[in-house]
């Protein structure tokens, strides 16, 4: 399940770098088929009911990046509706350990329990990909020089302030050196 909305942040950041690199087929195979890749990720029969969060999430971003029009954003939306709470989906965590007068969980169904090792991957995969859409805030341009004349730009001449302070810190050091011994 959590692979289907791993494709979703892949579309979001293939558009997104199709649009930096000059790729515009790229863009408009994805804006023509955006309706089989939401169905995909969300399958009507509401298995992929948790993914739901995740597809509008993608979609709004699609849309702010102006990859898809907010009529497109909207429409799919409203389909979406229908695919959060479909009944034989519902999230019944809340509901579990809550004893019924036959003695069994209400809401439980035979496969519908999480294995603690998926919950576990799903959460892993989660923080991967939210460090992959951290990537681009921390990406430099290759070129060292530009930053480092910034950077010698911006530092202020050394003073005699700066002796003093420094001179400050060394006392202040030694006495606490020996004060500990």
């Amino acid at each position: 399940m959590n692979n289907r909305a791993n494709i979703m942040y892949f579309v979001e950041q293939f558009c997104e770098m199709a649009t930096k690199e000059d790729h515009p087929p790229y863009v408009r195979m994805i804006q023509r088929d955006i309706l089989r890749i939401v169905d995909a990720a969300a399958p009507p029969d509401g298995s992929g009911a948790a993914n739901v969060k995740h597809v509008r999430r993608v979609l709004n971003g699609l849309q702010s990046k102006e990859i898809l029009s907010a009529e497109t954003v909207a429409e799919i939306d409203a389909g979406l509706k229908e695919r959060e709470t479909h009944p034989a989906h519902l999230d019944l965590e809340a509901d579990e350990g809550v004893e019924t007068k036959g003695g069994t969980p209400r809401g439980s169904r035979g496969n519908v329990r999480v294995d603690k090792r998926q919950i576990e991957q799903r959460i892993e995969e989660d923080r991967e990909r939210n460090k992959r859409l951290r990537e681009s805030m921390w990406t430099v341009s290759g070129d060292d020089g530009d930053e480092h004349g910034k950077f010698w730009d911006e530092t202020s001449d050394i003073g005699e302030d700066d002796f003093l302070a420094a001179n400050e810190e060394l006392m202040e050091r030694r006495q606490m050196v020996s004060g500990a011994k």
